[in-house]
């Protein structure tokens, strides 16, 4: 106990102290500093963001537990959006940057309206309180488990050490942080590995004894299995934590080479926790696969296992500070300055963001300690959001049809996200992997029947407005004798 605490002070301090130094990188003090670090962050800060972001509690405790109970099948629930976080870089995030904007709702008003920004800032913040809820439970699950306390007691401590040191430095103090827990996370969790075979007996005694549905990439099923692929890719598409990772970049050279740096890491790296799954369920068979992770960790000594916690504790608070900072930007800028104080200083939405920071917090854990399922806190919210927001969001930035279809974008988007929830709920009882599980296995994916009812009524909604337009132009025209 005496060299837990210890250890975890060390580390805790080390997170409370960048605070205050990324305080002094923000140059202006404004709310620009503190929600895009005045764009100016360099390449090794942005790999580190993005590696750090894509790397929390669903991801080690979620994905582990997923490897136990499915296998390498549940991979494909990362893959897609892995490969598009890399195009993003390349033909994405340059263009989102020449439109000068700050949040994804705010280019939606660009072109349509605040009706439509109200129901992207919905919509993204489904997806970031997920990720939020998933974050806090699991980092406060891990710190109680190593200090035997009450749960609530190890959220307050977890959450305050983030919120301090992101109410101070904000997005500068959540970079640096994310670059230097990333780094402790790649290299920790990669020699699980190792050390898990060598434990069994080397790699052929591993091998022997992994049962055949998990090294079956399609033990979830073919149609689980697109739906991951899809949901994934569409996810990342609209994610606007990582696509805010890209807008403070320096340039957009910066940002294109961080995408695919930071890409091509984690497509090696998220096969890590689907094989230390597959490690837990060899030598603990009998355990719970949200347990797998964890227990893992305990083949190491109590120093080792106290690494390893503290590794996981690091994942969360990337992610953590990450998405609670982006949600503060939702509030203060598409919710406070464009519909309640449209005349608000930058001192005041300053302000306002480090408010709306410790509130999305609070709110996101009392999300996480309502549902169980570590996993399914981030893909529920990115289903909705990937089924909904994420098409219409490419269309209009690379289909200039779609621009000016006022009505098809808005109701493509509430009819998408109705019946994906409609999908979640229809198929709720019956989806759950099980006692102790960490996701749902669907016989239809939910991103499965939304996506194409968003795609039909924006698609056929848009071609009608603009034959609308077209014709009442054209009708306009004869009448005027032109």
């Amino acid at each position: 106990m005496g060299l837990a605490i210890i250890l975890f002070v060390v580390y805790f301090g080390a997170m409370l102290a960048i605070g205050p130094i990324a305080a002094k990188r923000m140059k202006k003090r404004d709310s620009s500093d503190f929600i895009l670090a005045g764009r100016a962050v360099p390449m090794w800060l942005v790999v580190g963001g993005i590696v750090a972001t894509l790397i929390n509690s669903a991801t080690l405790l979620g994905y582990g537990g997923s490897g136990y109970s499915l296998g390498i099948s549940g991979y494909f629930a990362s893959l897609g959006f892995l490969v598009i976080l890399m195009w993003s870089g390349y033909w994405f995030i340059p263009r989102l940057r020449r439109a000068n904007i700050t949040t994804i709702p705010e280019l939606f008003e660009k072109f349509f309206g605040w009706p439509h920004r109200v129901v992207a800032v919905i919509l993204v913040v489904c997806r970031d309180l997920g990720v939020t809820a998933g974050s806090a439970i699991g980092m406060a699950v891990v710190f109680k488990t190593v200090f035997d306390i009450p749960l609530d007691v190890a959220l307050l401590i977890t959450l305050g050490v983030t919120l301090a040191f992101t109410v101070l430095g904000g997005m500068w103090a959540v970079m640096i942080t994310d670059t230097i827990q990333a780094a402790m996370i790649l290299i920790g969790t990669t020699l699980m590995i190792p050390l898990g075979i060598a434990y069994i007996g080397g790699w052929d005694a591993f091998v022997n004894l992994i049962p055949d549905t998990h090294t079956n990439v399609l033990n979830a099923g073919m149609s689980q299995t697109v739906g991951w692929i899809i949901s994934g890719a569409l996810t990342c598409a609209g994610y606007q934590t990582m696509l805010q990772r890209g807008l403070s970049a320096e340039s957009d050279e910066v940002a294109k080479k961080s995408f695919f740096y930071g890409g091509i890491t984690a497509i090696v790296w998220y096969m890590v926790p689907f094989i230390t799954g597959i490690l837990a369920l060899v030598i603990f068979p009998d355990i719970l696969p949200s347990d797998a992770f964890l227990q893992m960790t305990t083949l190491f000594g109590s120093f080792g296992s106290i690494i390893f916690a503290i590794i996981i504790v690091a994942s969360c608070i990337s992610t953590l500070s990450s998405t609670i900072l982006t949600t503060a930007s939702n509030i203060s800028l598409d919710i406070y300055k464009r519909l309640i104080n449209p005349n608000a200083t930058d001192r005041q939405i300053l302000n306002v963001t480090k408010v709306s920071v410790v509130v999305v917090a609070i709110i996101g854990t009392l999300i996480g300690r309502s549902i169980p399922y570590i996993l399914e806190l981030l893909l529920t919210g990115g289903r909705i959001m990937a089924a909904s927001l994420a098409p219409v969001l490419l269309a209009i930035v690379f289909w200039k049809a779609s621009r000016t279809a006022y009505y098809s974008s808005i109701i493509a988007m509430i009819l998408g996200a109705i019946t994906t929830i409609y999908g979640i709920i229809l198929g709720n009882s019956a989806a759950s992997s099980g006692e102790g599980g960490v996701v749902f296995v669907w016989a239809l994916d939910p991103v499965l029947m939304g996506l194409p009812v968003t795609l039909l009524v924006l698609i056929i909604g848009t071609f009608i407005e603009n034959r609308y337009k077209a014709n009442k132009a054209l009708n306009e025209d004869i009448a005027l004798g032109e």
